[in-house]
């Protein structure tokens, strides 16, 4: 077989090394073939490629040199800031343990819903997530080559810095590669930003632009300029209101500059046109949570099981509410269901401990939470079984067992400021007032914004000041 064609080959069955490696080859012998240097250039780009759409959830933190500031007092559920839960009958949403950002937990461990452990002293917590998404194409830094010199076929590509994009303005097959290749591997978004408005200046008009302004708000939106970026890309979806990546794009602005009413009609608008689109309808399943709408996000992640059975991230929620809602069996339903479909975590199985032991299932718990310890890789999934742990231990009666596992959740992550509140909890029912004190401390300088360290603190210390 001739040597391009199996690196092509070797480029549609996703082995990017090997067909870097022979580009390198055919370059060395031919410096000048185009047609492997742009392969390189795919493969390259291809390696570390990852779909950025959904990254940086959240809004944009006040800038005192802004002059665009966010509106500080915003209607009743039209703003992230001041989203209180729309749901307070069955109790799930005050029950349901909150983010950094005083957002209820999700299903999924996505960016901007990071969790900040609960200071809960008698309250067990579903481990985050059964997945995850990876964070912003502006911070890959992955050290492989970067458009060749002559003197060195099989070394960097180019130096970015050197680039003159108005050579590539007609050559439509390259630029678009070569933005990616800024973007995705080289991580130069303002290069990239300087391809994508020489093209649209040189151009100026022609449906082929949509692509051009998309990119242009991405690079905006990865530059930390929502504003800016917002122009371009409704000039792309009034050319294509029918392309369901500008239409989240542009949801993710409005959800950075604080209008979610004004996101969810964007992607609202763009769902008459694609009535089945999972994508659009995932989004606003996040944007209904980030509202603290946890009723509205749980059926709109219902539709999405009914049109993918097979969504993780759907069945992961769902999941989650149930169990906040106190229905462990139906969490536990999603949860086997997930598991069935070959996931193995060590949330899973945590969950599913969780699930047995508010359900009834006793025989099963503590499989479940061994399987979870085999699982943990890092010292924070380790410290959040043998936290949940202390709940068995406790619902069983066993308070010297349950002191052990917080013991052992601490020597896995000292920071655990639930697992110090619950400590000295322990310690002050059996008369160890001294080490309580000193954990309650402890757990005030870690979670120095929960309510009930503090209320458990001053509780303590009124009690003691009357003895």
């Amino acid at each position: 077989m001739d040597s391009y064609y199996l690196a092509i080959s070797l480029y549609r069955r996703r082995k990017y090394d090997e067909c870097i490696e022979m580009c390198n080859t055919l370059l060395k012998n031919n410096s000048f073939h185009k047609g492997p240097w742009e392969l390189k250039m795919r493969s390259m780009t291809n390696r570390v490629y990852v779909d950025d759409i959904e990254a940086d959830d959240g809004i944009v933190e006040n800038d005192p040199f802004d002059t665009n500031q966010l509106a500080t007092a915003a209607r009743a559920g039209t703003s992230l800031r001041t989203a209180t839960s729309l749901d307070l009958k069955n109790g799930a949403s005050t029950s349901r343990p909150r983010t950094s950002a005083g957002r209820p937990l999700t299903g999924m461990a996505r960016p901007g819903t990071i969790s900040q452990r609960p200071g809960s002293s008698m309250k067990s917590r579903t481990a985050l997530g059964t997945g995850s998404r990876s964070g912003s194409a502006k911070n890959i830094r992955l050290g492989s080559a970067s458009m060749f010199q002559l003197g060195d076929p099989t070394g960097s590509l180019f130096q970015s810095s050197q680039l003159n994009p108005a050579k590539f303005v007609e050559k439509d097959s390259v630029s678009k590669q070569l933005f990616q290749f800024l973007y995705y591997h080289e991580g130069d978004v303002k290069k990239a930003l300087s391809l994508c408005e020489t093209i649209i200046e040189h151009k100026k008009k022609g449906s082929s632009l949509m692509w051009w302004y998309v990119q242009r708000g991405r690079c905006y939106l990865a530059l930390g300029k929502p504003r800016d970026a917002e122009p371009h890309l409704k000039v792309a979806l009034a050319q294509f209101p029918q392309h369901p990546d500008t239409a989240l794009l542009l949801s993710r602005v409005y959800v950075k500059i604080d209008q979610p009413l004004a996101a969810l009609k964007i992607l609202s608008d763009c769902l008459e046109k694609l009535p089945n689109d999972v994508s659009l309808f995932t989004q606003q399943g996040r944007i209904f949570e980030l509202m603290n709408n946890l009723q509205a996000s749980a059926r709109m992640y219902r539709h999405i099981a009914q049109l993918e059975p097979i969504n993780t991230e759907a069945l992961s929620c769902i999941a989650v509410h149930h169990f906040y809602g106190n229905q462990p069996e139906m969490a536990l339903m999603y949860y086997r269901r997930i598991l069935s479909m070959g996931a193995h975590s060590c949330e899973l199985y945590c969950n599913l401990g969780l699930c047995c032991l508010y359900g009834g299932q006793l025989d099963l718990v503590l499989p479940c939470f061994q399987r979870a310890l085999r699982n943990a890789i890092t010292a924070e999934q380790r410290a959040d079984v043998w936290y949940n742990l202390s709940f068995v231990a406790m619902t069983s009666g066993d308070f010297n067992l349950a002191k052990r596992c917080l013991r052992l959740c601490i020597s896995s992550d000292g920071s655990h400021g639930a697992a110090l509140n619950n400590l000295a909890v322990l310690a002050i029912k059996s008369g160890q007032r001294d080490k309580a004190h000193s954990y309650f401390l402890a757990a005030k300088n870690v979670l120095a914004d929960s309510d009930e360290v503090k209320h458990n603190l001053n509780l303590f210390d009124k009690n003691t000041g009357q003895n």
